[in-house]
Formats: structure tokens, C-alpha cells, sequence
């Protein structure tokens, strides 16, 4: 097999993609390629499409899943993809995940952005019809996959019921997580 079957090969695989495509801060402020700790590995280990993660802080859950949802959004078509935060100020620290591994691509992996490269806390791939973003609530869109971030501590636990209703039964993920 050539170089190029191998890496073609590879890159069907999401968990290989996890572990060699995305890059992160780390808590020494250095770029680093996302390599899952041990709690990782065990979370990811679950195949279910609905994950309920009681989590303590600082293990990485939040960037673990962050990071699969944002390679579910562009390594696959006419995707939605949302990121619920508990909180204004976390939208923006929760998306900044998304960006940096958006930014930190190799150039050969890299879908190309909208128009305008996407808005503050949202990336479009036209290509591929596909999208995520972070918000603090979502009732418009059918959304494929959905990641509640600090879910207890979410101050309307209506806005969530009806986000939650928008992620089909059949076919849709869901992972909520909170410490």
C-alpha cells in the first residue's frame, strides 16, 4: 500500500483523526496535538449516541468532545452541530476549541470556509453543507449533533428541553455533560 492509500485509509477513521488532525493549548500554554488522557479514551470508548458525562473539572471532557463534533461536522455532509453553553462568557471560551482546531489544520485536511470565514462563533463549509456553532440556546435548526456544556448549571432549563427536542430520535447524538 502507498503512502497515500494508507493516509486515505486513515482518515476514515474519526478516532485516528482525533489523535493526529487537532491540535489544542495545553495547560502549559504550548500548541500540542490532542492525544486523549485516560478519562478521554473511557468516554470514548461509549459508541451510545446519547451520553450523559458527570465530570470533573479539568480532565479535558468539554475539548474531548468538542473536538469529535467538530470532526463530525467536516469530514461529513449537510451536518448541524451545536455547542450549548450555561453562559455568555462560556460561548466564547467553548468555541475558541472549535476555532483553534480549525485554525491549526494542515492546509491538506482544511475545508474551506463561507464567505466571510464564518461568524464569531459559527463556522459554515459551504462544500460540504455542513456547520457549528456555539450558542446559548437553539429552537430553529435540526441539529445532528449537540453538546450541553455544564448542563446543571444552565439558568432556563426550558430553552434546553427545546433544544434537546431538536436533535432527531433516530440518527442524532447528543452529549451532556456538567461537573
Amino acid at each position: 500500500m502507498s503512502e497515500l492509500e494508507i493516509s486515505r485509509e486513515l482518515l476514515k477513521n474519526p478516532n485516528w483523526r482525533l489523535q493526529n488532525l487537532y491540535y489544542i493549548v495545553d495547560k502549559t500554554a504550548n500548541k500540542s496535538l490532542f492525544k486523549p488522557n485516560p478519562i478521554q479514551v473511557k468516554i470514548n470508548e461509549s459508541t451510545s449516541p446519547r451520553k450523559m458525562i458527570l465530570k470533573a473539572r479539568q480532565f479535558g471532557v468539554s475539548t474531548n468532545e468538542i473536538l469529535k463534533i467538530f470532526d463530525h461536522t467536516i469530514w461529513n455532509p449537510n451536518q448541524t452541530c451545536c455547542i450549548i453553553a450555561h453562559e455568555q462568557d462560556s460561548i466564547k471560551k467553548l468555541f475558541r476549541i472549535v476555532r483553534r482546531a480549525y485554525d491549526f489544520m494542515d492546509p491538506r485536511w482544511k475545508p474551506e470556509l463561507g464567505r466571510g470565514g464564518g461568524s464569531m462563533y459559527e463556522l459554515f463549509f459551504p462544500e460540504i453543507n455542513s456547520r457549528i456553532y456555539c450558542d446559548l440556546e437553539s429552537r430553529s435548526d435540526t441539529i445532528q449533533w449537540l453538546h450541553v456544556s455544564e448542563c446543571a448549571f444552565i439558568p432556563d432549563q426550558d430553552r434546553l428541553h427545546a433544544t434537546l427536542q431538536t436533535v432527531p430520535v433516530n440518527g442524532g447524538r447528543v452529549t451532556i455533560e456538567t461537573t
